[in-house]
């Protein structure tokens, strides 16, 4: 797939010249590239160190060493002694100096065209004002306050705010369905959430709170929501629970001290679905937010002070906020959009880049696919010369989508292309701008330790795919699973306490090029959204004519990969395919809609009980059935279904 590609892209002077990876490099006298990754991985505490420098983040009081490894991988402390909150880094001290308060540091377009514009002391005032009314409702240091928000700019007012005042964020993507929020503010044990009654998605309304009031029946530690009124109409308040946010917000002092926070102090359960049902809470930190978003933003995109940067996402995933923090490293403005970017006509993104002079645009493969298919006469139209880095993740990219991507400004600009998660809040292996790229490549990046293995953890050649593993501590990896530090080791740590399995296929060429392959286990992503099927088969299997079932994801042109749900129905039940459908969608919310249904009599399994989705999928899709030895039921092999189009 990979080999024989040749190099598509190379950097020009001038980029090279006044990107921040070369004024690092030639600040700390570093010859080239190449000798950057190999001193900041014999040498993080150096690497970690100069980086604070470069970049300017504060710490309230000093840390005592960069990273206590006497945990081991799974368990690094950084920066202990420290204190930090990274809503200082990211907007106090802008706020706080009079040359940048005034300098702009959010942009909103809302799909019915609206706008609007905050200064950094704009930001800082309102942010003080959601800590103030979050202390007035009992929220407290150590709290969890759940975020169940569209694309508004009161979703990174609210963010901001609850990390100033020391509670800790918990993101819910906007598209979940009742039972999902409901298993995530329950197992949480959520103090407060803070929603919106609604938003504007492709021309319709979408009733948020609404949702949020039916989740709210399963999670009682719940005692207080805070409202926003985006659409104006069609929420119910409970006298006693939910509170308006021009009431309590708008009325709230904007003066607030931010709190102090230890740089190894929780900041955020971000949940991710997991193969076995249950979401896995991921818990991060302040002191590893703050450095490793930094360096994200600073080498990764290159983002500078006069960058608009516009990234299409969700604020109920980590690369929602990813890209704000990237932004607010350096004092430049972020720029969110509500609805569909494709939304009143194909062409709407484009006129965004256009209005707002974007320089920094990243998206999915996804919503790239979409606007090759049908927005292309709108971007031929469109002048792009002012975008400077186009950036890429969650999901493998085509390289037909790459050149495509890469065409946007006749090769100027460079595709940023990485691979992460959110389990790191960052990426693992990424494209830089001074290097040069093959189509759909990435490449290392400094102090990750990143290697590719077998499944006994030994590296592979060039040109063998094999697994992703990084091999040194970074800053913002999980301190583990909410409540579940046993399963965290048990999901990455399989191949010994010396290695993060990620759980990507990756192969790097002769040259040393890094290509994404996907997802080595059986998650499913779909527009980008990873997705354990566990939890979609909890919820088709609480259907009462269903016994038991199995989710595969295939792939799909659009949407990355389709679900494709198998369900075994109780003995005289009967149920319809839309039905389940339906029923999938109202729990967990409509991206998650099977493409499928198909009922069938039985499921292969292990003698263990074990589903084996990967002989589902392999069956499905035509292909070459792996080895079936451990299987208690082969024949239940033969009545799977195919592809339409497959024998």
């Amino acid at each position: 797939m990979t080999r024989g590609r040749s190099i598509a892209w190379e950097p020009g002077k001038e980029l090279v010249e006044n990107s921040n990876l070369l004024r690092f490099m030639r600040a700390e006298g570093i010859a080239d590239y190449e000798t950057l990754l190999a001193r900041s991985e014999d040498d993080i505490a150096w690497f970690w160190e100069a980086f604070i420098r470069f970049a300017d983040i504060r710490f309230y009081e000093p840390y005592t060493q960069v990273v206590d490894l006497s945990g081991g991988l799974a368990w690094p402390k950084w920066f202990p002694g420290g204190k930090i909150n990274l809503v200082h880094n990211f907007l106090d001290k802008w706020a706080g100096d009079p040359v940048t308060a005034e300098r702009t540091a959010l942009l909103w377009e809302g799909e019915n065209e609206e706008s609007r514009r905050y200064t950094f002391g704009e930001l800082y005032r309102q942010t003080n004002r959601v800590a103030n009314a979050l202390a007035a409702l009992g929220v407290e240091r150590g709290d969890r306050v759940a975020l169940y928000m569209p694309m508004i700019p009161e979703t990174v007012i609210a963010l901001y705010g609850i990390y100033k005042a020391g509670a800790v964020a918990v993101p819910l993507f906007s598209g979940f369905g009742p039972e999902a929020v409901a298993i995530r503010l329950d197992d949480v044990e959520a103090k407060a959430v803070i929603t919106a009654d609604g938003f504007y998605r492709g021309g319709q309304q979408v009733r948020l709170k609404q949702v949020l009031d039916q989740a709210l029946e399963e999670a009682p530690t719940v005692k207080s929501v805070i409202v926003v009124e985006r659409l104006g109409t069609g929420a119910d308040y409970l006298t006693g629970r939910d509170y308006r946010w021009g009431d309590v917000v708008a009325a709230a002092s904007d003066q607030f001290e931010t709190v102090r926070t230890e740089a190894e102090e929780i900041c955020m359960v971000s949940y991710s679905s997991g193969t076995t049902g249950k979401p896995k809470g991921i818990v991060h930190v302040h002191g590893g937010i703050a450095v490793k978003t930094a360096e994200v933003g600073m080498f990764v995109y290159d983002t500078h002070p006069e960058d608009i940067f516009f990234m299409i996402t969700d604020f109920g995933w980590m690369m929602g906020q990813l890209p704000l923090f990237s932004a607010h490293t350096v004092g430049a403005p972020y720029l969110m959009y509500e609805g569909s970017p494709l939304h009143p006509h194909p062409g709407r993104l484009y006129d965004i880049l256009q209005k707002y002079r974007v320089t920094v645009f990243g998206a999915p493969a996804t919503a790239l696919r979409l606007l090759k298919t049908y927005a292309e006469r709108f971007r031929q139209a469109a002048d792009l010369s002012h975008l400077r880095i186009l950036g890429h993740t969650g999901e493998p990219i085509d390289a037909e989508t790459w050149n495509w991507f890469l065409s946007w400004t006749d090769g100027k600009a460079p595709i940023i292309n990485g691979s992460g998660g959110t389990e790191v809040f960052a990426e693992i292996i990424s494209s830089v701008c001074i290097k040069p790229q093959k189509p759909t490549c990435l490449g290392r990046t400094p102090a990750v330790g990143a290697k590719v293995v077998d499944e006994r953890g030994v590296p592979v050649p060039p040109g063998k795919p094999g697994y992703l593993v990084f091999t040194l501590p970074q800053p913002a990896q999980t301190r583990g699973f909410w409540k579940n530090p046993e399963r965290y080791l048990q999901t990455y740590f399989p191949l010994g306490p010396g290695m993060w399995w990620q759980g990507d296929m990756v192969l790097v060429d002769e040259d040393g090029y890094w290509f994404h392959l996907g997802r080595a286990d059986d998650v499913i992503k779909v527009s980008g959204r990873r997705t354990g099927p566990g939890e979609i088969e909890d919820v088709a299997n609480a259907h009462p004519a269903v016994l038991e079932s199995a989710v595969i994801g295939v792939p799909h042109p659009f949407k990355g990969e389709e679900i494709i749900l198998l369900a075994v129905l109780k003995p005289g039940a009967s149920l319809a395919a839309d039905e389940l459908k339906r029923h999938v969608a109202a729990a967990l919310g409509k991206p998650y809609e099977p493409g499928e249904v198909h009922f069938v009599r039985d499921l292969p399994k292990t003698r263990t009980q074990k589903i084996m989705r990967r002989l589902i999928k392999q069956r499905y899709l035509g292909e070459i059935l792996g080895d079936t030895s451990s299987l208690m039921n082969p024949e239940a092999l033969d009545q799977l279904p195919r592809k339409s189009g497959e024998s």
